[in-house]
């Protein structure tokens, strides 16, 4: 039976956890699954969190890092954008007719806007929702997210990499200029444009999910560090700092998050010898600070 399923909760391991599962337990009807996150920087199955965000950004303003089971890019959420998933069976599934729902909600707001080659709402050009599909099996979803009053500022800063020199073997996301609905029309709220995906799909039979009635199984893994960290794909990594005697710089390779090679070298004329240092940490967490730490400890 064709529904609609709204998401009280704005925890985003719960939401993707829960996306996830109804994606698994899809159906030939089509469901809407709506859902907002708090402020949290999702990232595809197949991305180096490194290369796509600023760790110390997110520790310090308190937003969440979140890997998907899906791949694509990686995208910044907030209250302030409203995320839609369409979930079927693989055969019953048409792109064309979930971007006419969409536009069809977003003409009930009063939004013209027209579908790029790059899976884009735009309007006027600047983008304001992007999309990916996702199958498993015959299990079939379409999502994406509509920004209606996000933060940019916070988004453009969660989304710059560390000023690292960093080679990365994952996928990396491709940036492009946005827009917030509520700059088109300042009465346009994410509780409008959740009442004009109803109205669009039009279905009465509509469920709300929360983690009393509903614990996807799938929302601890998310949660845990092995999940986000340790399915990065292998990298090399470069450091630098400047020091009263010279120079300091730190080559390192890394898979599953662990140091798996590492040399320092420095331009000081004074000999300092790293090799005790370099075993240390060896195998150790990839975390840039620490490594710092670790290494002044040697001078």
């Amino acid at each position: 039976m064709k529904k609609i399923v709204i998401s009280e909760e704005f925890d985003p391991c719960f939401n993707i956890a829960a996306e996830h599962q109804l994606f698994l337990t899809s159906e030939e009807d089509l469901h809407l699954f709506l859902w907002q996150n708090d402020s949290s920087v999702i990232i595809g199955r197949n991305q180096n969190l490194y290369a796509e965000c600023d760790l110390n950004y997110l520790r310090e303003h308190d937003i969440k890092a979140v890997r998907r089971f899906s791949g694509g890019g990686a995208v910044y959420h907030d209250k302030g954008n409203v995320n839609f998933t369409f979930i079927t069976k693989e055969a019953s599934a048409s792109q064309d007719h979930f971007i006419k729902l969409i536009q069809s909600a977003m003409q009930r707001l009063g939004i013209d806007c027209e579908f790029s080659g790059r899976n884009d709402l735009l309007f006027k050009n600047r983008k304001f929702s992007g999309h990916a599909y996702y199958t498993d099996g015959d299990n079939y979803m379409y999502h994406g997210t509509v920004l209606v009053n996000v933060n940019f500022e916070q988004l453009e800063n969660a989304l710059t990499p560390s000023k690292i020199k960093l080679e990365s073997k994952g996928v990396e996301s491709v940036r492009s200029r946005v827009i917030n609905l509520s700059e088109i029309n300042s009465e346009i709220t994410a509780q409008s444009v959740i009442l004009a995906f109803i109205e669009a799909f039009e279905c009465n039979h509509i469920e709300s999910i929360n983690k009393m009635n509903f614990q996807p199984p799938l929302e601890k893994i998310l949660s845990s560090d092995n999940w986000m960290y340790a399915q990065s794909p292998k990298f090399d990594v470069e450091l630098e700092r400047r020091y009263s005697f010279g120079t300091m710089s730190v080559s390192i390779s890394i898979a599953d998050n662990l140091i798996q090679n590492v040399k320092i070298n420095t331009d000081s004329l004074e000999l300092y010898d790293f090799n005790a240092c370099e075993k240390e940490l060896y195998h150790t967490r990839f975390n840039e600070q620490e490594i710092w730490d670790h290494i002044e400890g040697y001078l």
